[in-house]
């Protein structure tokens, strides 16, 4: 039993008190009446996410007022002294409902009914969705530090409309409704890495989410910026959590099956919440640390070309071996500080490092047009060449990359809240700093001489795709076969820093038509910064002669289980000793050496900052909204909804550089490098009009038209310029130019329709059907403008990105979840879930005199989807099985030959899980992820043309949890 209130201890029971209690998770409504009745009130607080309150409004005594509070909930009031008030759970035989899960101390006489588990998930997760003002989805945490999945990508791509993309070892970049233009949010304020506009989901451990919220349509107290929605991941704060002493935890162990690795990660959180004599108190540090080995691996077909003959080849075949880790320490801790039962402040701060470490190869023979074939066959009814042999170009060879990326982002909030009864004033300030820094290098060999290759681009394979073997004695493990043919080194620096204020005042207006008055304000203020310094050069000579190359490794392809004929193994130069900064230098400095190489390296051994590919900005917004709430009946049934707009005021400046040479009477001046800046200045209201008609107290439908934008990425927007241009002595003048971005792209817009028919059933039982429209305008494609650059003197044409498409996203949505409630026995204790998900995408793209029109659906995104699920939980075990499905796609779009556009197959995933609980405090899951073990596999434009056959791991682990 746990106190969740503040005690004003004054003989309150028989006394008329004014009550202001809207309904409302049974929690927070229980916290509200010990506030305004001044009483102290014990209740239970694990599972009460689920359960809502009564509606207490007016002059009551506080014993009537409680009655009605908890009305349906399952709880009862146990003893009231006037001062201080208990309460406990029914048991199940005086509630007649479901429990959920129960483990009760089987020698106490009093023992709780405890919700956890995928109930307490649901059931939160439901009542999210259904008291948001808004259009979502959301997911909850089984208990403290547990989603239902044990990444925060994977756990959204189970809700419906979500799509993610995988790779290296995780579900990394996410789509709702069909676009990629999400905005993310940490407890509701922006979150960004680098110079980018968002931040990777994945870099947040499960352990320290307390819920996500997928939000489809905005209201105007929403951030702007996502025309797919947002998605805002809710933190644990420690005035949530328990008076005393909170501690909870995982320690996880992990093995991937391809990778033949372990690897291992946990949390823990330590909180503390405090009665004292200056108010409550909360202190809390939420601690992860995740370590992820992964090795990927596929074969692949490269772009189609044709021959003399006219038939179809590929313009290169590959190899490629995907090996690294990741470590992501984590941590956030927060001060809360509720001097009075009105009136709360915090301090948080969260810090997230994401460090990557690349270790890829591949093997690359190259394939011209020219090429003889030999041995010819074709695939039957096409003249897509399925085998042949031929003599691969000189340069191809082993190419080994190391890449290593380290993400810092650090967040910095202040945040207090004052509530009157009628009136809720919040206010919060956000600083972010948040740098990326990527270091990269590639070391490419070749054949000494050219081999003969029998190639089987088509093969008849268990997945087809490419297999292929030499001629003669080609022994592709001897290092001594090639020779170094090229090395690149490449540094990237971004940095993403600024702060943002918001604050909303929230009036009560009663129960009329006008039930709630909100407004607010927001401003930003952010600086980033781009720079990219690269140096490639050609080489020669035999890799032994390069610091490391005496040492080569031995690469091993890792299609295991494949039935192809490919090579499984072969020698490359160990760029991971690049790893080590004495390393890199000394095979800077030796290439330095070279005859001819001295200009490279020149920025203390490294690469210089290429001006052109470098940027600096600043942006800052103000915002300011206002909506209402309203209600009314029609014919019995109540309707309620918002009505607002949002109002935003984008003040951007950006710089980069102009490369400016000119040619007069046919001699060519000196190359110069000048500054150039961009700015631009615009103004958008975004309405927002919503309606729900509760056709009755489980059915309800929502409707929704709102606005909203997505402002273009930074790199886009950088000024930078490479520009020549040359007077003849006759006069005639020649200007050419190409642009690294446009600093007057304007947002992408959005006009969208929603509607929503939404039933609610049992205890956590929920099921919906969904209709969605998106009117897009803004896509960005790359022309010719004709204009006069700074620093020109006529009239050039310039190559670069403007606003020019338009298209449409449009889908269904079905979704159903439940625990089956209403049936006997253990059936009781099953549930299950299924949602579906049908989108229809265009994209029309003009043509432009640099790119040919376009028509299509989105990339990247499937017409189809599904996700399902099984689950049983009776609060000792629970297991549950989850299959997700997805549609092909079209990934990309080859412009020059449109029939060869790059297509995806299906893809399809099972995952299982099962917790054993051995008390209270303590628990044992097993997982086990992607267990079908399908490759993915794609193809160019006919299926006859296999491109890829992609291999992943299983992953199987164990994990501790414990709480306290």
């Amino acid at each position: 039993m746990l106190a969740i209130a503040l005690a004003f201890a004054t003989p309150a029971a028989a006394q008329q008190r004014q009550f202001d209690i809207p309904s409302q998770p049974i929690a927070k409504a229980v916290a509200a009446f010990g506030r305004q009745a001044h009483v102290q009130i014990v209740a239970p607080a694990d599972g009460m996410d689920g359960v809502l309150s009564g509606t207490v409004r007016g002059g009551l005594d506080a014993h009537a007022a409680l009655q009605k509070l908890i009305a349906g909930t399952g709880l009862e009031i146990v003893s009231e002294d006037g001062g201080h008030v208990v309460l406990r759970r029914k048991k199940p035989r005086e509630t007649g409902e479901a429990t959920g899960e129960t483990v009760p101390d089987r020698g106490a006489e009093n023992s709780e009914i405890v919700v956890s588990g995928y109930r307490a998930s649901l059931q939160s997760a439901r009542t999210i969705k259904r008291r948001s003002d808004a259009i979502l989805d959301a997911v909850a945490a089984e208990d403290i530090g547990q989603l239902p999945d044990n990444s925060a990508t994977e756990a959204l791509a189970r809700l419906p409309g979500v799509e993610i993309f995988r790779n290296r070892g995780e579900g990394q970049s996410i789509t709702i409704r069909g676009t990629s233009s999400v905005v993310t949010t940490i407890n509701g304020q922006e979150a960004y890495t680098g110079a980018s506009r968002r931040t990777l989901l994945n870099s947040y451990p499960a352990g320290l989410i307390k819920s996500m919220e997928v939000y489809k349509s905005l209201t105007p107290d929403l951030i702007e910026g996502g025309i797919g929605g947002e998605v805002n991941v809710q933190l644990r704060e420690p005035l949530d959590l328990p008076i005393g002493l909170s501690v909870a935890g995982t320690l996880r162990g992990s093995y991937d099956d391809r990778a033949k690795k372990g690897f291992y990660n946990g949390d823990l959180l330590v909180s503390g919440h405090w009665q004292t004599g200056i108010g409550e108190i909360g202190a809390m540090v939420d601690a992860s640390y995740t370590r992820r080995d992964y090795l990927e691996a596929y074969r692949e077909n490269y772009t189609p070309e044709t021959t003399k003959a006219g038939t179809i080849i590929p313009s290169a075949m590959l190899v490629k071996h995907i090996q690294g880790n990741y470590k992501r320490p984590v941590v956030t801790g927060e001060l809360q500080w509720r001097p009075a039962y009105n009136l709360g402040m915090h301090v948080r701060v969260t810090n997230v490092t994401d460090d990557n470490t690349y270790l890829d190869n591949d093997f690359q023979t190259n394939i011209a047009a020219t090429t003889a074939l030999s041995n010819v066959v074709l695939v039957p009814g096409t003249n897509v060449v399925k085998s042949a042999t031929f003599l691969a170009t000189a340069n191809s060879g082993p190419r080994s990359d190391f890449t290593h990326q380290r993400l810092d982002t650090t967040q910095i909030e202040y945040g207090a809240n004052w509530n009157s009864g009628i009136a809720t004033l919040t206010t919060s300030a956000v600083y972010t700093l948040s740098t990326i820094k990527t270091d990269q290098e590639l070391f490419l060999l070749a054949f000494n001489a050219a081999p003969t290759v029998n190639a089987d681009f088509q093969s008849d394979s268990r997945y087809g795709g490419l297999g292929y073997s030499y001629a003669g004695n080609v022994d592709v493990t001897d290092i001594d076969q090639f020779h170094v043919r090229a090395y690149s080194d490449e540094r990237t620096r971004q940095k993403g820093n600024g702060i943002q204020w918001r604050t909303d005042l929230a009036l009560d207006t009663g129960d009329g038509f006008f039930r709630n008055f909100k407004t607010g304000f927001r401003f930003t203020d952010r600086k980033t910064t781009y720079q990219d310094g690269t140096n490639l050069v050609s080489l020669s000579g035999p890799v032994s002669n390069y610091p490391g190359g005496a040492n080569p490794i031995a690469v091993d392809s890792g299609f295991g289980g494949d039935d192809v004929t490919i090579p499984t193994s072969w020698a490359s130069y160990p760029t991971a000793l690049l790893g080590n900064a004495g390393n890199l230098q000394a095979l800077n400095a030796y290439i330095q050496s070279l005859p001819g190489l001295s200009a490279n390296f020149a920025d203390n051994g490294r690469p210089a900052y290429n001006p052109l590919s470098s940027f600096s900005g600043r942006e800052k917004t103000y915002a300011a909204y206002a909506q209402f709430k309203y209600g009314f009946g029609v014919f019995g049934v109540p309707i309620d909804g918002v009505i607002g707009a949002r109002l935003v005021n984008t003040d951007l400046s950006i710089q980069g550089t102009e490369h400016i040479q000119s040619k007069v009477s046919g001699v060519w001046g000196p190359a110069m490098d000048v500054p150039i800046d961009g700015h631009q200045n615009y103004l958008d209201i975004d309405p927002s009009v919503s309606a729900v008609a509760h056709f009755t107290p489980n059915l309800q439908l929502r409707l929704s038209w709102t606005k909203t934008l997505t402002r273009p990425d930074f790199g886009n927007l950088n000024p930078s310029v490479t520009f020549a241009q040359a007077t003849t002595a006759g006069g005639t003048y020649v200007g050419t130019a190409t642009a690294s971005g446009n600093p007057n792209l304007r947002p992408t817009r959005s006009k969208n329709y929603d509607a929503s028919l939404e039933y609610y059933f049992w205890r956590a039982g929920q099921a919906s059907v969904a209709l969605f429209d998106r009117e897009l305008d803004g896509f960005i494609v790359n022309t010719i403008q004709q204009y006069t650059p700074q620093g020109g003197t006529g009239i050039a044409s310039v190559t670069m990105p403007v606003n020019a498409g338009k298209g449409h996203i449009r889908g269904v949505e079905t979704a159903v979840s439940t625990f089956f409630d209403g049936l006997p026995g253990l059936l009781h204790n099953f549930g299950a879930s299924a949602n579906f998900t049908y989108v229809d995408t265009r994209q029309n793209l003009p043509a432009t005199a640099t790119a040919a029109a376009l028509s299509g659906p989105s990339p990247g995104i499937s017409k189809y989807v599904y996700n399902t699920s099984l689950f049983y939980d009776d609060g000792r075990f629970r297991a549950r099985v989850a299959y997700g499905w997805r549609s092909g796609f079209t990934l990309s779009y080859n412009t020059s030959d449109p029939a060869h556009n790059l297509k995806w197959y299906p893809i399809s995933r099972l995952d299982a899980s099962m917790t054993y609980r051995f008390g209270r405090n303590l628990s044992l899951t097993i997982d086990a992820t992607n267990l079908i073990n399908k490759p993915q596999r794609s193809y160019w434009g006919t299926k006859a043309i296999t491109d890829r056959v992609y291999y992943e791991g299983r992953v199987y682990s164990a994990a501790l949890r414990f709480k306290f």
